[in-house]
């Protein structure tokens, strides 16, 4: 009978060439969902091509699971980071201030800023832009008379202490003065950063209170998270992929490594108990033979029929085929015993025949 499909894949991925491609598509899958999609997604992904499937294939053993999981991590994590250096290494797009009901005219009073160039080296001197639109100021409020532009690693930085960031970190505050006019212009700062790394950066506006003469502060819409802007990046692509791989790595053992292992470990737990219960099966009790190598005691007759004779009777059962020395399986849990017990080690059943058989 021709073995089906399931069947000839059951059998070739144990083999050592089936073996290499299933941990290639691991890695394959793992990497995709984890530089693409998300390294939650990853988690299921990992899970299945590198631990559900080789059980499923019949590569059971713990140790090459483990090893597995290992290769598949360890790989996963240099081939995001070039895709992640990748993403860092590309603009961002313009950004502007906030909008709403509560400003002049409803428009953003920054709007369009952005360095030039994104990437650079520790010589270049990067270019902040911005246009100001007076008339957009908030409600109540003078028109802007000063812009500050703030440089750090720490992204979305204003100050020297951030919640996302620990202290100390690098920070440049750059400060201009601004025209008294209600006609849009432009504004520049120059900077030369002069150390590699991933930068970011953000501008703020002051205006003040015509009637209270409070300033009001507002900044640029950045990243949903920590309000900054990304940029620039200085140092080429090895410089910017090598800071990153380490904590690539990091997350790679936190977000897959973790589940992975501990799924493994729980996978064991199970192995184990049930080897020890088929031990147990294998070694279920039976009559043991007295010291001194003198014959077996004769098992007792079942309940109704005549005794078996005793050693001294001068009658003994045949030696090829003594009735203590045959194993059965216990009709109910199927437990293996021996012929001579009356009842079940295991589930206490009868093991004796019925009566008018």
């Amino acid at each position: 009978m021709a073995l089906q499909p399931q069947g000839r894949l059951r059998s070739f991925l144990p083999t050592p060439v089936g073996r290499i491609l299933l941990i290639l598509l691991a890695v394959a899958v793992t990497f995709a969902t984890y530089a693409y999609v998300s390294a939650i997604i990853a988690i299921p992904a990992i899970l299945l091509f590198g631990l559900f499937v080789p059980i499923w294939a019949g590569l059971k053993r713990p140790r090459y699971l483990a090893i597995a999981g290992l290769v598949i991590i360890l790989t996963v994590a240099p081939l995001a980071t070039v895709v992640f250096t990748q993403e860092i290494m590309t603009p961002v797009g313009l950004s502007n201030s906030a909008t709403g009901a509560n400003f002049e005219s409803g428009g953003p009073v920054m709007q369009n800023a952005s360095v030039s160039p994104y990437t650079g080296t520790a010589s270049t001197n990067f270019t902040w832009t911005v246009t100001i639109f007076p008339e957009n100021h908030p409600l109540g409020n003078t028109t802007p008379w000063e812009l500050e532009l703030f440089i750090s690693t720490c992204p979305g930085a204003t100050g020297n202490s951030s919640p996302y960031c620990a202290s100390p970190y690098p920070l440049t505050v750059l400060v201009k003065a601004l025209p008294n006019t209600t006609s849009p212009y432009s504004e520049t700062f120059h900077d030369q950063i002069g150390t590699n790394g991933i930068w970011a950066w953000q501008m703020g506006i002051y205006t003040n209170n015509s009637t209270t003469k409070v300033p009001y502060f507002q900044l640029l819409v950045g990243d949903p998270t920590y309000n900054g802007i990304e940029g620039p990046v200085v140092g080429g692509f090895w410089v910017i992929y090598s800071e990153l791989v380490p904590e690539i790595y990091f997350q790679d053992f936190l977000f897959l490594g973790a589940p992975f292992y501990c799924i493994l470990l729980v996978y064991m737990l199970f192995k184990n108990r049930e080897r020890r219960r088929k031990d147990v099966l294998q070694r279920a009790p039976g009559p043991v033979p007295p010291a001194g190598g003198s014959e077996p005691p004769s098992a007792p007759a079942p309940s109704g029929g005549p005794p078996l004779p005793s050693s001294g009777s001068g009658k003994t059962a045949p030696a090829t085929k003594s009735a203590a020395s045959t194993e059965m399986n216990c009709p109910k849990c199927n437990a293996v015993v021996y012929a001579g017990e009356q009842t079940c080690w295991k589930c206490g059943s009868s093991l004796s025949a019925p009566a008018g058989g």
